[in-house]
């Protein structure tokens, strides 16, 4: 599974999860790290980490900013 993939699913998910339950504080906060866990190396700075990390700090922003 890409990055993008579990972002999409991610996202997905959250957004069942906000029209169930509504929003709260820290909204996505377990998702992103576990996306981060799974797919972003530390200490690899190549292009393909620095794009997933790119698409995971889009995403961070998406759940901050999410309004239902």
């Amino acid at each position: 599974m890409s990055v993008c993939i579990a972002i999409g699913n991610a996202k997905t998910s959250l957004v069942k999860k906000a029209k169930r339950i509504g929003l709260y504080e820290n909204f996505g906060e377990n998702e992103i790290k576990h996306i981060e866990d799974k797919f972003i190396d530390i200490s690899d700075y190549s292009d393909l980490m620095n794009a997933k990390r790119s698409a995971l700090n889009e995403f961070m922003n998406w759940c901050y900013n999410y309004s239902g």
